[in-house]
Protein backbone atom coordinates (compact mmCIF):
# COMPACT_ATOMS: atom_id res chain seq x y z
CA UNK A 1 0.00 0.00 0.00
CA UNK A 2 2.75 2.29 0.82
CA UNK A 3 3.22 4.17 -2.80
CA UNK A 4 -0.12 3.93 -3.73
CA UNK A 5 -0.34 7.68 -2.31
CA UNK A 6 2.11 9.31 -5.05
CA UNK A 7 2.96 7.46 -8.53
CA UNK A 8 -0.87 8.26 -9.51
CA UNK A 9 0.58 11.98 -9.20
CA UNK A 10 2.98 11.22 -12.18
CA UNK A 11 0.38 10.02 -14.68
CA UNK A 12 -0.97 14.13 -14.38
CA UNK A 13 2.39 15.65 -15.45
CA UNK A 14 2.33 14.90 -19.08
CA UNK A 15 -0.16 17.24 -19.66
CA UNK A 16 1.81 20.25 -19.20
CA UNK A 17 4.84 18.75 -20.98
CA UNK A 18 5.05 18.14 -24.97
CA UNK A 19 7.73 16.24 -26.08
CA UNK A 20 8.02 12.15 -26.69
CA UNK A 21 10.79 11.35 -25.13
CA UNK A 22 8.71 12.34 -21.36
CA UNK A 23 5.90 10.04 -22.67
CA UNK A 24 8.50 7.54 -23.67
CA UNK A 25 9.65 7.23 -20.33
CA UNK A 26 6.36 7.23 -18.90
CA UNK A 27 5.44 4.38 -20.32
CA UNK A 28 8.25 2.50 -19.58
CA UNK A 29 8.01 3.32 -15.95
CA UNK A 30 4.25 1.98 -16.38
CA UNK A 31 5.25 -1.50 -17.71
CA UNK A 32 7.77 -1.94 -14.74
CA UNK A 33 10.84 -1.16 -17.01
CA UNK A 34 12.89 1.89 -15.07
CA UNK A 35 16.59 1.16 -15.89
CA UNK A 36 15.05 1.57 -19.34
CA UNK A 37 13.07 4.80 -18.60
CA UNK A 38 16.10 6.22 -17.07
CA UNK A 39 18.20 5.78 -20.19
CA UNK A 40 14.91 7.97 -21.90
CA UNK A 41 15.23 10.48 -19.41
CA UNK A 42 19.07 10.65 -19.28
CA UNK A 43 19.31 11.67 -22.97
CA UNK A 44 16.99 14.60 -22.44
CA UNK A 45 17.70 15.83 -18.95
CA UNK A 46 19.69 19.15 -18.75
CA UNK A 47 21.02 19.89 -15.46
CA UNK A 48 21.58 23.74 -17.13
CA UNK A 49 17.80 23.94 -18.26
CA UNK A 50 16.84 23.18 -14.31
CA UNK A 51 15.92 26.57 -13.61
CA UNK A 52 14.81 28.07 -16.74
CA UNK A 53 11.41 28.71 -17.72
CA UNK A 54 8.90 26.55 -18.99
CA UNK A 55 11.74 24.01 -18.11
CA UNK A 56 10.93 20.50 -18.76
CA UNK A 57 13.19 19.54 -16.23
CA UNK A 58 10.93 19.36 -13.19
CA UNK A 59 8.77 16.35 -15.01
CA UNK A 60 11.82 14.40 -16.13
CA UNK A 61 13.16 14.39 -12.69
CA UNK A 62 9.80 14.00 -10.75
CA UNK A 63 10.02 10.68 -12.75
CA UNK A 64 13.27 9.63 -12.69
CA UNK A 65 12.76 10.39 -8.70
CA UNK A 66 9.69 7.64 -8.90
CA UNK A 67 11.64 5.23 -11.27
CA UNK A 68 15.03 5.10 -8.59
CA UNK A 69 12.45 5.14 -5.46
CA UNK A 70 11.11 1.71 -7.48
CA UNK A 71 14.65 0.71 -8.30
CA UNK A 72 16.20 0.41 -4.54
CA UNK A 73 18.33 3.68 -5.55
CA UNK A 74 16.77 5.93 -2.52
CA UNK A 75 19.23 8.77 -2.13
CA UNK A 76 19.41 9.44 -5.75
CA UNK A 77 15.98 9.01 -5.31
CA UNK A 78 15.98 11.72 -2.57
CA UNK A 79 17.84 13.96 -4.79
CA UNK A 80 15.43 14.24 -7.49
CA UNK A 81 12.75 15.60 -5.02
CA UNK A 82 15.04 17.93 -3.71
CA UNK A 83 15.71 19.22 -7.16
CA UNK A 84 11.88 19.06 -7.95
CA UNK A 85 10.90 21.32 -4.50
CA UNK A 86 13.79 23.84 -5.95
CA UNK A 87 12.22 23.62 -9.45
CA UNK A 88 9.27 24.34 -9.13
CA UNK A 89 8.51 25.90 -5.51
CA UNK A 90 5.10 26.08 -5.63
CA UNK A 91 3.89 22.68 -6.19
CA UNK A 92 3.78 20.39 -3.14
CA UNK A 93 3.77 16.90 -5.03
CA UNK A 94 7.61 16.56 -4.88
CA UNK A 95 7.83 17.08 -0.81
CA UNK A 96 5.21 15.02 -0.21
CA UNK A 97 6.37 12.35 -2.43
CA UNK A 98 9.96 12.92 -0.47
CA UNK A 99 8.23 12.33 2.89
CA UNK A 100 6.47 8.99 1.95
CA UNK A 101 10.14 7.75 0.41
CA UNK A 102 11.69 9.04 3.80
CA UNK A 103 8.74 7.55 6.24
CA UNK A 104 9.14 3.75 4.10
CA UNK A 105 13.05 4.20 5.05
CA UNK A 106 11.81 4.81 8.57
CA UNK A 107 13.58 8.21 8.52
CA UNK A 108 10.39 9.51 10.36
CA UNK A 109 12.23 12.52 11.91
CA UNK A 110 13.39 13.61 8.01
CA UNK A 111 9.89 12.99 6.32
CA UNK A 112 7.93 15.71 8.69
CA UNK A 113 9.49 18.97 7.84
CA UNK A 114 9.06 17.88 3.91
CA UNK A 115 5.28 17.61 4.32
CA UNK A 116 4.94 20.73 7.08
CA UNK A 117 6.78 22.57 3.80
CA UNK A 118 4.16 20.78 1.65
CA UNK A 119 1.03 21.65 3.56
CA UNK A 120 2.61 26.13 4.00
CA UNK A 121 1.69 25.02 0.09
CA UNK A 122 -1.95 23.02 0.26
CA UNK A 123 -3.85 21.79 2.79
CA UNK A 124 -3.72 18.16 1.55
CA UNK A 125 -4.85 15.00 3.16
CA UNK A 126 -1.35 13.11 1.89
CA UNK A 127 1.01 15.42 3.65
CA UNK A 128 -0.85 15.17 6.90
CA UNK A 129 -0.50 11.77 6.18
CA UNK A 130 3.28 12.00 6.02
CA UNK A 131 3.61 14.15 9.56
CA UNK A 132 1.04 11.14 10.90
CA UNK A 133 2.84 8.61 9.69
CA UNK A 134 6.24 10.50 11.47
CA UNK A 135 4.46 10.74 14.84
CA UNK A 136 3.52 7.00 14.86
CA UNK A 137 7.26 6.12 13.96
CA UNK A 138 8.70 7.97 16.73
CA UNK A 139 5.86 6.62 19.31
CA UNK A 140 3.69 9.92 19.47
CA UNK A 141 0.22 8.36 19.24
CA UNK A 142 -1.87 11.41 20.18
CA UNK A 143 -0.12 13.35 17.41
CA UNK A 144 -0.44 10.51 15.08
CA UNK A 145 -3.70 10.27 15.81
CA UNK A 146 -4.54 14.45 15.25
CA UNK A 147 -3.13 14.00 11.78
CA UNK A 148 -4.44 10.65 10.82
CA UNK A 149 -7.68 13.04 11.55
CA UNK A 150 -7.08 15.91 9.63
CA UNK A 151 -6.27 13.66 6.49
CA UNK A 152 -9.53 11.82 6.56
CA UNK A 153 -11.43 15.51 7.08
CA UNK A 154 -9.72 16.19 3.70
CA UNK A 155 -10.43 13.20 2.19
CA UNK A 156 -12.97 11.13 3.85
CA UNK A 157 -12.27 8.08 1.17
CA UNK A 158 -8.84 8.03 2.35
CA UNK A 159 -8.12 4.47 3.37
CA UNK A 160 -4.64 4.14 4.37
CA UNK A 161 -5.37 6.98 6.58
CA UNK A 162 -8.53 4.97 8.72
CA UNK A 163 -6.01 1.92 8.06
CA UNK A 164 -3.07 4.64 10.32
CA UNK A 165 -5.64 5.47 12.41
CA UNK A 166 -6.81 2.41 13.54
CA UNK A 167 -3.04 1.29 14.42
CA UNK A 168 -2.96 4.27 16.35
CA UNK A 169 -6.07 3.81 18.14
CA UNK A 170 -5.21 0.40 18.90
CA UNK A 171 -1.57 1.17 20.24
CA UNK A 172 -3.88 4.06 22.71
CA UNK A 173 -5.82 0.87 23.69
CA UNK A 174 -8.48 1.93 22.15
CA UNK A 175 -9.99 -0.88 20.43
CA UNK A 176 -13.44 -0.35 19.77
CA UNK A 177 -12.71 2.89 17.51
CA UNK A 178 -10.08 1.37 16.08
CA UNK A 179 -12.33 -1.60 14.21
CA UNK A 180 -14.88 1.44 13.58
CA UNK A 181 -11.56 3.24 11.41
CA UNK A 182 -10.71 -0.61 10.26
CA UNK A 183 -14.08 -1.06 9.36
CA UNK A 184 -13.97 2.30 7.26
CA UNK A 185 -10.81 1.37 5.65
CA UNK A 186 -12.57 -1.62 4.57
CA UNK A 187 -15.41 0.06 2.93
CA UNK A 188 -12.97 1.28 0.22
CA UNK A 189 -10.70 -1.20 -0.05
CA UNK A 190 -12.34 -4.79 0.66
CA UNK A 191 -9.90 -6.92 -0.92
CA UNK A 192 -7.00 -5.84 1.39
CA UNK A 193 -4.73 -8.33 3.40
CA UNK A 194 -3.37 -6.05 5.13
CA UNK A 195 -6.42 -4.27 6.54
CA UNK A 196 -8.15 -7.79 6.97
CA UNK A 197 -4.96 -8.74 8.73
CA UNK A 198 -5.45 -5.07 11.29
CA UNK A 199 -8.90 -5.87 12.04
CA UNK A 200 -8.30 -9.61 12.99
CA UNK A 201 -5.93 -8.26 15.64
CA UNK A 202 -8.11 -5.52 16.78
CA UNK A 203 -11.06 -8.48 17.34
CA UNK A 204 -8.48 -10.48 18.59
CA UNK A 205 -7.40 -7.57 21.18
CA UNK A 206 -11.08 -7.36 22.03
CA UNK A 207 -11.81 -10.44 22.96
CA UNK A 208 -13.26 -11.72 19.73
CA UNK A 209 -10.90 -14.76 18.61
CA UNK A 210 -13.79 -16.23 16.64
CA UNK A 211 -14.02 -12.95 14.58
CA UNK A 212 -11.02 -12.30 14.21
CA UNK A 213 -9.92 -15.98 13.18
CA UNK A 214 -12.27 -15.36 9.99
CA UNK A 215 -10.82 -11.75 8.80
CA UNK A 216 -7.06 -14.22 9.18
CA UNK A 217 -8.39 -16.40 6.90
CA UNK A 218 -9.69 -13.86 4.33
CA UNK A 219 -6.42 -12.15 4.67
CA UNK A 220 -4.66 -15.62 3.81
CA UNK A 221 -6.71 -16.60 1.01
CA UNK A 222 -5.88 -12.93 -0.28
CA UNK A 223 -2.42 -13.23 0.52
CA UNK A 224 -1.35 -16.93 1.01
CA UNK A 225 2.80 -15.72 1.37
CA UNK A 226 2.54 -13.52 4.16
CA UNK A 227 4.39 -14.73 7.10
CA UNK A 228 2.59 -12.67 9.44
CA UNK A 229 -0.85 -13.07 8.17
CA UNK A 230 -0.08 -17.11 8.84
CA UNK A 231 0.84 -16.35 12.35
CA UNK A 232 -1.99 -15.06 13.18
CA UNK A 233 -3.96 -17.45 11.51
CA UNK A 234 -1.99 -20.49 12.95
CA UNK A 235 -2.10 -18.38 16.64
CA UNK A 236 -6.20 -18.71 16.54
CA UNK A 237 -6.54 -21.55 14.97
CA UNK A 238 -4.48 -23.61 17.47
CA UNK A 239 -7.07 -21.95 20.14
CA UNK A 240 -9.60 -24.35 18.55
Amino acid sequence: MKKILCIAAIILIPATVAFASYDDALKLFQENKFRESLEKIAAELSVERDLQANSPNYALRFLAAHNHWKMGNHEAAISHFRRCADIQTDLPDPLIDLGLLLIDLKRFRDAEPFAQRALALQKSPTAYYVVAKSAYGLGNYWRAKEFFEKAISIDPEFFVAYNGLGMTLMRLGKYTHASTAFAAALASAPASPELLNNMGLCLEKMGKPKEALEYFKKADRLAPGNAAIQRNLARLSARG
